[in-house]
């Protein structure tokens, strides 16, 4: 600092005690004036104090006022050995995560003589001079830019905030936790309370109420949180269409807009929360509080971010972009979880390890389940895009029901035996009567090994020994194929996904098409 800077600051100095030194302080009130001074020029009493005592025992000259001017050789170790600091500085850029801790350690370790010489305050201001201490060292490398979406619902910003409050919970008390929806375009919170616990469930909940009450955004940015990151929020935004970005690990400050409004409640609302009751609110009756400020201050209050006398309410209903609105039904039906299941012999379905009882119909077919983890009660059952119905749980019965014994049946009057032993006289008789026409002869018979060959010819090349195990296990499981329809079941899988996919790919593709034509011919149950 230069004798100009020291001079100005002595004579900031001066004027922040004059009114003291003067004797223009009425008897009795010394003091409060000194503390009327310390709030004007922004220092404590004590300095006040201090600052009119150095003035009168140096003789009122100004020099005692000025600052101490720096040394010559600021930035160069005195204490430390200029060696240690060297190789502390090496240590520090092999890897940038160790600690000041550490390094002294390590230095120590390796130079005992050190021992004792090295200060972990003095070692962490001269990494920090030459730039190298961690948070300098953890900053980006490329330059931070600002962005802004142009329009309301284009994108949300998500996270979990722990203000310096407590709640209330029968006979103990716990950390409030407080979930925020921010809307970037306009800072307006589109949903905000506060929750017991960090669960994915009170997430659903927020944005579920969020998209039923404000309209459906594009885009959700959140944090990499289990409760942010689980399959309850990304299945509910796939299906409605919801864009769910995370933010980059470590990079806090790409949710600005949303510290921000996290930095606004712990100034605003929490201090005067706090000072409100000394017993800790219950949850219900602190939301009931955060509503009123929410609502009734921090929406009309002017936004710096903005514009100028722009509060996020006036810029919410400002903005002419219209809002893509859907039923409670859709959005709650979005967030349900889904599984697939067969149903059993019994009629019942399994899922989350719980039972649940479907129509008789359903039995051996496969269903999908969908499912709230929060309501374990019911589950909805779906085939093939369609609503079936609503399962509920089973509670086995205590005793099995006794079942009369049905009716006796008559005894059949023919069998296919019958016919089929008639059918053969028939033509055996024909062959009798005319004994120069040669029968038929039968058609070829579709063998595993013309199975191969068509497979060998699809696929232009030969199989193996261990693929033509898997072909025999394909053939015997499902009691052989149909030429004309393995052929023409082989020709579209290889039209659709070419022609260099494992083997087990075209069996599975075979097996489906051979069961999906028998169950066609199959008559439908009533």
């Amino acid at each position: 600092m230069d004798d100009d800077r020291r001079l100005q600051v002595a004579l900031q100095r001066y004027a922040a005690i004059s009114p003291l030194v003067e004797g223009r302080v009425p008897p009795g009130q010394r003091t409060a004036w000194a503390t009327q001074l310390a709030a004007l020029h922004h220092v404590s009493r004590p300095t006040i104090w201090r600052w009119l005592r150095r003035f009168r025992q140096g003789g009122g000259s100004l020099e005692v006022l000025k600052p101490p001017a720096h040394r010559a050789d600021r930035g160069v170790p005195r204490r430390l050995p200029p060696e240690a600091l060297e190789e502390a500085i090496r240590l520090r850029q092999e890897l940038p995560e160790r600690s000041t801790t550490t390094l002294i350690a390590m230095l120590e370790l390796r130079h005992p003589e050190w021992r004792g010489r090295l200060a972990r305050a003095t070692l962490d201001r001269h990494l920090r001079l030459r730039g190298l201490s961690r948070r300098q060292l953890a900053r980006p490398d490329r330059p931070l830019r600002r962005f802004a979406s142009p329009h309301r619902n284009d994108l949300w910003i998500g996270d979990f905030c722990s203000p310096a409050l407590r709640v209330r919970e029968g006979e103990q008390t716990t950390g409030a936790i407080l979930f925020a929806l921010l809307d970037h375009a306009t800072r307006f919170a589109v949903g905000a309370r506060f929750v017991p616990t960090r669960q994915a469930v009170f997430v659903e909940q927020i944005v579920r109420d969020a998209i039923t009450r404000y309209g459906l955004p594009k885009a959700l940015f959140v944090d990499n949180g289990a409760e942010l990151s689980g399959s309850l929020l990304s299945t509910g935004c796939t299906h409605l269409g919801i864009r769910l970005i995370h933010s980059s690990v470590g990079h806090p400050e790409s949710r600005g807009a949303l510290e921000r409004f996290f930095r606004t409640v712990q100034e605003s609302f929490v201090p005067e929360m706090a000072a409100k009751a000394s017993d800790p609110p219950t949850l219900a009756e602190l939301n009931r509080f955060w509503f009123a400020w929410l609502e009734d201050f921090y929406h009309l209050q002017p936004h710096d971010g903005l514009g100028a006398h722009t509060c996020p309410r006036r810029a919410w209903e400002a903005d002419p972009t219209p809002l893509r609105r859907l039923d409670p039904l859709t959005v709650q039906a979005a967030f349900l979880l889904r599984v697939h299941r067969r149903v059993d012999r019994t009629a019942l379905v399994r899922c989350r390890g719980r039972t649940y009882l479907c129509p008789d119909a359903l039995v051996g077919q496969r269903v999908e389940v969908r499912y709230h983890p929060n309501r374990p009660e019911s589950v909805e059952i779906w085939q093939d895009g369609r609503f079936l119905r609503t399962a509920f749980l089973y509670t086995p019965p205590a005793h099995v029901p006794r079942v009369p014994a049905p009716a006796p049946r008559p005894a059949p009057t023919i069998t296919l035996l019958d016919l089929l032993e008639e059918q053969r006289q028939q033509r055996l008789q024909q062959a009798l009567a005319d004994p120069l026409e040669p029968l038929p002869p039968p058609p070829p018979r579709f063998t595993e090994a013309h199975a191969a060959a068509l497979l060998e010819h699809a696929l232009h090349r030969n199989l193996s020994e261990r693929e033509l195990a898997w072909l025999a296990e394909a053939w015997r499981r499902d009691g052989g194929w149909d030429p004309q329809l393995t052929a023409t079941a082989l020709h579209t899988y290889c039209l659709q996904f070419g022609t260099r996919r494992h083997l087990s790919f075209y069996l599975d593709h075979i097996s489906q098409t051979h069961l999906r034509a028998r169950q066609a011919q199959a008559p439908q149950q009533p």
